[in-house]
């Protein structure tokens, strides 16, 4: 009874310094701040660009989030420290979107047309900017070509690496990668920080649980976090966490392709020890921490963990039109 209280008792101050960080720090308090204005902007353009790929978008839509768009670009323009590349591609989606309706002009949009134009030409980066739409670059032809059933089955986690080091090149790339990962409206929370093999490197991993006997063999320790300033609304307040892993299989992904193994480390951990990590790297306190990752290449000797798959009917658990049972029936 003493461990459950205990366990309890760590389970509700955990929560509560999750939720603590989560009101501090979204996007929901901080509206000041700067990176929550560039995801309002983010959020935004990219409910335009949605509204741009339908098949026949109305015209002149959304016309509450384009003039909020506009003077949140207006406002961004005007702080240090912006990312140029974020308000030229609002820009370029706004360009296209004036370009797709501009044969019926618009009264509301006249109004603003002004405000766009001045804020264009003062922004060298939107000439060449990548904001709205583009063609589809592969054809279902090509997609054929690619076997992504046989190169995720060829993945397993890795606990023996060689002494051979990884490029940081190469996990630059890989990082690069996944930066095409879906995120809530195009937000791109993640972030990570490559720590290579060493003593600094041993002691990010004694704060975590499970590399025990392999980990100070990696050739380098990633930590995978995500920017709570990306999140805006209290449904969002799990949004990190998804976000942030779907980014970190992409960046496995990423790694596997190039022929680098590596062991996704998990953060299931408790307030004490996400202070410790905090402390150690200097995790600014808008970021959570998702995961570490262990990566390097695999010794010649390594094996891997069998794990069976579950059956496959506990995993897809219907299909088509879903079965009810009538009342009273057995």
């Amino acid at each position: 009874m003493l461990r459950q209280a205990r366990a309890i008792t760590q389970l509700v101050g955990s929560y509560a310094y999750d939720a603590r960080r989560f009101v501090r720090f979204s996007g929901i308090v901080k509206s000041s701040k700067l990176e929550v204005l560039e995801s309002h902007i983010v959020m935004d353009f990219h409910r335009v660009e949605k509204g741009l790929t339908l098949p026949e978008p109305r015209p002149w839509f959304g016309r509450e989030t384009v003039e909020r768009l506009l003077a949140n670009c207006v406002r961004y323009a005007a702080l240090d420290g912006h990312d140029k590349a974020i308000l030229a591609g609002a820009l370029g989606a706004l360009r296209e979107y004036k370009h797709k309706f501009q044969s019926s002009p618009n009264e509301w949009w006249s109004a603003i047309e002004p405000d766009f134009e001045k804020l264009a030409s003062s922004t060298p980066e939107f000439e060449n900017s990548v904001g709205g739409t583009e063609p589809l670059l592969l054809s279902g032809n090509k997609l054929d070509e690619w076997n992504f059933s046989k190169f995720a089955r060829s993945r397993s986690s890795i606990r023996n690496f060689s002494e051979r080091s990884v490029d940081l090149g190469v996990i630059q790339s890989a990082i690069a990668d996944a930066q095409t990962t879906p995120s809530v409206c195009n937000r791109q929370a993640a972030r990570v920080r490559i720590f290579a093999q060493g003593e600094f490197a041993n002691k990010v991993l004694q704060t975590q649980n499970g590399n025990r006997g392999f980990g100070h063999t990696a050739s380098h320790v990633l930590v995978v976090t995500s920017d709570l300033s990306a999140f805006l609304t209290p449904g969002e307040r799990n949004q990190g966490y998804i976000d942030g892993g779907m980014f970190a299989m992409s960046l496995i992904y990423g790694l596997h392709g190039a022929g680098v193994g590596s062991c996704p480390l998990n953060w299931s951990t408790v307030k004490s020890q996400d202070l410790r990590l905090r402390k150690l790297i200097g995790l600014p306190d808008e970021e959570i921490v998702i995961m570490m990752i262990a990566i390097g290449y695999p010794s010649d000797d390594a094996v891997v963990t069998a794990s069976p798959l579950r059956n496959f009917d506990r995993v897809l658990l219907s299909h088509g039109q879903v079965q009810t049972k009538s009342p009273g029936s057995a």
